[in-house]
């Protein structure tokens, strides 16, 4: 069948909802997504070659649209939802996996194959071995990134694994390119290795300030864009790619002198995602917060999914037989596990020998060094190795002549056959027993405080639903019988988990207990701090400087607490200072504090500790199997908590009162916006008012909302 537009986009829409039905089938059947796509497109090959479903691979992925299109979507996805405090956190394990794991890596499958090969009749030059390593060493972290949340993996080796993952991949990008470059100058002599450690250096580096630039400026822009979803949605897109394009074009064209500055695609990406979420996620809208995680999400899913397909595709009309390689195949998957064994177990070793870092079990040692998975952005980097008809293929045969290549087979035909065979046994093998690995070695079962909140939240859970069915009876809704019928099967249920909880509590011991419950209610108590916060913020009452402030205390006493610490390391206002990346921010931005600001943090203190009181005292009145006087120690601290931002507030207002009197009559015009806002959406609700009345009320709310209450002072 001839190639049309027409069958393109046929063969688009055939390969787009062949993605979503094999997505359907590998949650019902609990099987890698990425798995079962290669098992499609193993039955898409045969399907291809029958001339009614030619057109299954008319549409076509050049390398330039897979890596500038493509790549930017998947690489952003992963970085976007990553905590930096955690990153910062863990960075000596991350760096050290990512960095030294990849040296040691290199060294490992680089020298293996260089020796072991030529005993089983292929004699590969080093440069070959080393531009194979290079692109093996790129882990593809989406499937097991998949398995390792819907079976519930611990946070911080899921961190760990996914930070991994992310700056593995931008450093071995960055090594593949210089590699291949050197192949292809055709120049190796010791003056060509300088110039590639000094461009490897660069890529490194390059990314720190190009990143941070980036981040920056479209931070600065999104900040100036209020409720407007598809543009902050379009930004968020355009940083990805301009990040990344930017990054290339610098690469090609920056010349210090004698210098060229490099800067490694995938590390700017990654950066600028990371960055982008963490700092510039509160000057998203509020409402468009949820928009945006699903945006990104359906977009990777839809990226991974066609990259995945069709990259097979193209890789199943290539003219090599596989079955002559068996033995290669198999000694280099056997080379790349005991080199990702040792670029994991040392560096970690060493981390935990030293104590540098909280200590990282055996058991998630031996998940990351399993949970290695390769996939698209390894397949996208052999691509890139010309091949017959390609540009720059004339290199290639200079090269080979130059060293010697006397096989019937190119250089590009033998790293795609051994870079296939590789990801074949990742995702056949790992993928598919990772999950079961991981329950093997006890990484999915909950620690203490997670039992306890599990029970706590099925509890209060079960009681709203008791008390909505009263609600529901009393509006008619429900028959007295039925009601009847449904209480006694959430009682039953509310009896089980405050039994369960009660259980719980008595195996931990008198000391344990008292511990971890003081320590959970900390947490519910913060999370309501940081809920309340929130709305204020997005009802424009505290400005953003100011909310950051305020969320910065709350977060580092909810890691405080995460990591069995005091909440406060002694009772004072300002005992937590900012973080390395906080004081960077502050640098580049006007932190100077007046005492509108003063008095705007001690007025939201007031209001969302006052929150918090009066949500434990409810709380307190539900019986959870325990003691509730523990409740008492937790509302006397945000009493002090209350008590002293509400002094400090009425002191700022006895200096300022004609000043802060007008500040306060526009908080508390903003504040009244809540109100308005609710009335106008039961009234729609209940259909009095048409939808045009409806979007204009909200205009007008949305408009008085965000008018700006800064100038005061």
């Amino acid at each position: 069948m001839e190639v049309t537009f027409l069958s393109a986009s046929l063969s688009l829409f055939f390969l787009l909802t062949a993605s979503v039905f094999t997505y359907i089938i590998s949650k019902k059947i609990n099987f890698p997504y990425t798995v079962l796509l290669l098992i499609v497109w193993l039955l898409f090959i045969p399907l291809s070659r029958i001339e009614f479903f030619s057109f299954i691979n008319h549409f076509q992925l050049t390398p330039d649209i897979l890596f500038y299109v493509f790549l930017p979507i998947l690489i952003f996805e992963s970085a976007y939802n990553m905590n930096y405090r955690q990153v910062l956190k863990n960075w000596k394990s991350i760096s050290s996996l990512a960095i030294f794991g990849l040296l040691i890596s290199a060294f490992a499958i680089g020298w293996a194959m260089y020796f072991i090969f030529p005993l089983l009749g292929f004699q590969i030059p080093f440069l070959v071995c080393l531009l194979f390593w290079s692109l093996i060493s790129a882990t593809d972290p989406v499937a097991v990134l998949s398995i390792f949340k819907s079976i519930g993996a611990p946070r911080r080796l899921t961190l760990i694994f996914e930070g991994e993952s992310l700056f593995n991949d931008g450093t071995s990008l960055a090594l593949f390119l210089v590699i291949l470059w050197i192949i292809l100058s055709g120049e190796i002599s010791p003056s060509t290795y300088l110039e590639w450690f000094g461009s490897f250096a660069s890529m490194m580096v390059g990314w720190i300030l190009f990143g941070s630039f980036t981040w920056v400026l479209f931070s600065k822009i999104i900040g100036k864009i209020k409720n407007n979803e598809m543009v902050e949605i379009s930004l968020t897109m355009i940083l990805a790619h301009v990040t990344f394009i930017l990054s290339e074009i610098i690469s090609h064209h920056a010349h210090i002198g004698w210098f060229d500055l490099k800067i490694s695609w995938v590390i700017a990406t990654s950066v600028a995602g990371i960055i982008i979420w963490n700092y510039g996620r509160y000057k998203i809208s509020p409402k468009v917060e949820a928009h945006m995680n699903q945006f990104w999400e359906f977009f990777a899913f839809l990226c991974n999914s066609l990259v995945f397909i069709l990259m097979w595709l193209i890789l199943s009309h290539i003219n090599v037989n596989f079955s002559l390689f068996i033995i290669p195949i198999f000694a280099t998957i056997i080379i790349v596990i005991i080199a990702r064994w040792l670029s994991i177990y040392i560096p970690i070793g060493i981390i935990n020998a030293l104590k540098l870092e909280e200590n990282i079990p055996a058991s998630w040692q031996h998940l990351l060094s399993w949970g290695s998975l390769r996939g698209a952005l390894a397949l996208m980097m052999v691509l890139m190795v010309p091949g017959v008809w390609d540009k720059w293929y004339d290199k290639v045969l200079q090269f080979q002549q130059t060293v010697g290549w006397n096989f019937w087979f190119d250089v590009r035909e033998f790293l795609i056959v051994i870079t296939i065979g590789s990801i074949m046994f990742t995702l056949f093998i790992k993928a598919t027993s990772i999950g079961y690995l991981m329950r093997k070695l006890g990484a999915t079962k909950l620690h203490e405080l997670e039992q306890f909140e599990q029970q706590e939240w099925k509890i209060l859970s079960l009681i709203k639903m008791l008390s909505k069915l009263d609600n529901l009876h009393q509006k008619n809704y429900l028959t007295t019988s039925e009601v009847n019928n449904l209480k006694i099967k959430y009682e039953k249920r509310l009896k089980q988990a405050t039994d369960s909880l009660k259980k719980l509590i008595k195996d931990l011991g008198v000391e344990n207990w008292k511990a971890l419950i003081q320590r959970a209610l900390s947490l519910h108590a913060l999370w309501i701090e940081k809920q309340y916060l929130k709305d204020l913020f997005a009802y424009n009452e505290i400005w953003e400087k100011n909310f950051k402030y305020i969320l910065n205390k709350i977060s580092r006493q909810i890691e405080r607490l995460e990591s069995w610490k005091p909440q406060l390391k002694e009772f004072a206002d300002d005992v937590i200072e900012p973080d390395f990346f906080q004081k960077l921010v502050n640098a580049f931005t006007n932190h100077d504090k007046t005492f509108v600001d003063d008095y705007v943090i001690n007025r939201t203190k007031t209001i969302i500790t006052r929150k918090v009181i009066k949500e434990l005292k409810k709380l307190s009145e539900i019986d959870f199997g325990f003691d509730t006087t523990m409740f008492d120690e937790i509302i006397s601290l945000y009493e002090k908590f209350n008590l002293i931002a509400n002094e400090k507030k009425d002191t700022i207002f006895k200096q300022h009162e004609n000043e802060v009197s007008v500040l306060e009559a526009k908080l508390a015009d903003k504040s009244l916006l809540k109100l308005e806002e609710n009335i106008i959406n039961d009234l729609y609700h209940k259909e009095i008012i048409t939808p045009k009345l409806h979007i204009q009320f909200m205009d007008e709310i949305e408009a008085e909302i965000l008018k700006d209450v800064q100038s005061i002072g």
